[in-house]
């Protein structure tokens, strides 16, 4: 095998790389990156004459890692965070920032908080593009894999490695179709209802219907709907109520009336969550401040 010369290798092949890593579909690494397929393919050929390792192999349709791929993932993300930080290193300026910075969040933030801060991505950092992951319910994995930087989420991560801002506070209410239905007046007229829920994952977890179970009730789910972004559609002209965060009168529910949720449901809690090697990142600290900022107004 040849000797490899490491100057032939750049950040851009290892971005690419590891971007294929982590999508595990050219075509997926493409989008993501914004280039064609053919440029993929073509980074990809030359990454492999250059390491002398295929990389990557047809696994039924899609792409799976070789073992060589496996072992060097760790140091392309170490590569990588040093070329980034020396980037970044007292050159900050907002006006010249380009890249892409990934948060990960939940469409109850996208048109909540995160269209505010696209909006001064825009007039502060032009050259910089956000990219938004929708979060679900695992963080943690998002951020150890340097899938995203930040993460927006009720639920607060195990473990040193993670940091964490307040962002919010927010009550349970219980939404409806003004038009159709009145609100439940009692506990016992919530339970007749038909109900719609969100469920964000395979495990059918809710927290209403959580506190419920303790209490030795049950309600009716007519509709379950795994994110917020379709659930106004489907229940509007209909009698369904949904408990709900109160913050979504001003996003996805601004239809819906609203009313106090016969469920006693403990205030929700928003964070920003981080991994601690981004912790002193110039990038980082503002674009934290700046989500700190537009969440105090919610």
């Amino acid at each position: 095998m040849n000797k490899i010369d490491y100057l032939d290798i750049d950040g851009r092949l290892l971005r690419l790389f590891l971007t294929v890593f982590e999508e595990g579909s050219v075509t997926r690494a493409a989008e993501r990156l914004d280039v064609t397929q053919s440029a993929v393919s073509h980074g990809l050929e030359k990454l492999r004459e250059i390491l002398g390792d295929a990389l990557f192999v047809r696994a039924g349709r899609g792409i799976t890692p070789t073992h060589g791929a496996q072992e060097m993932v760790e140091d392309v993300r170490e590569v990588l965070r040093a070329m980034r930080a020396l980037s970044e290193q007292r050159t900050f300026d907002l006006k010249n920032v380009s890249g892409q910075f990934a948060i990960g969040a939940n469409d109850v933030q996208w048109g909540l908080l995160l269209r505010d801060v696209y909006g001064r991505i825009e007039t502060q950092a032009p050259e910089l593009d956000l990219r938004i992951i929708y979060s679900g319910i695992d963080a943690t994995n998002l951020l150890r894999s340097e899938q995203c930087e930040l993460v927006i989420t009720p639920l607060v991560p195990e473990g040193s490695e993670f940091k964490q801002q307040k962002l919010y506070d927010d009550d349970f209410v219980c939404f409806y179709d003004g038009t159709v239905t009145t609100a439940p007046k009692t506990l016992d007229d919530y339970l007749t209802r038909r109900h719609a829920r969100i469920v964000f994952s395979v495990v059918e977890i809710n927290p209403i219907d959580q506190i419920l179970a303790r209490q030795g009730k049950h309600r009716r789910v007519a509709l379950q709907v795994p994110n917020f972004t379709g659930l106004p559609e489907l229940m509007m002209g209909t009698d369904l109520i949904a408990v709900l965060p109160s913050a979504l009168k001003k996003s996805t529910m601004r239809d819906f009336s609203m009313a106090p949720s016969p469920v006693a449901v403990g205030r929700m809690t928003f964070y920003q969550i981080w991994h601690q090697r981004d912790d002193d990142r110039a990038l980082h600290q503002w674009m934290r401040k700046l989500v700190r900022e537009i969440a105090q107004k919610i």
